[in-house]
């Protein structure tokens, strides 16, 4: 999941500040041979699909494989509460005194 995290706010940072179009292009395609050639060595096969995503790769190609899903078909595997209620501490566990 770290390397989920870290390639998907890479992928965000380089789209924000990139120069021009052919260099995106250059980037997408030299993602996958950095991988094969020599990240898969370096941090094994965990890194591939989020590296994959870095490199722009198809959403509907990786949805299966990673945590985080954007492509927005799925439902999401956390639900955010409605309500939280404040815990009640009247009844909380009281330890005995020293030398009791």
């Amino acid at each position: 999941m770290q390397w989920e995290f870290f390639f998907t706010c890479w992928r965000y940072n380089i789209d924000f500040f990139r120069k021009s179009a052919w260099v995106q292009c250059r980037f997408n395609a030299g993602v996958p041979l950095y991988y094969y050639m020599l990240g898969r060595e370096l941090f094994g096969p965990a890194m591939k699909y989020p590296l994959m995503r870095f490199g722009h790769r198809p959403e509907r190609w990786l949805r299966n494989h990673l945590y985080l899903d954007f492509s927005g078909e799925s439902n999401p595997r956390y639900n955010i509460p409605e309500k939280v209620p404040i815990p009640d501490h009247s009844h909380a566990l009281q330890l005995p005194a020293i030398g009791d």
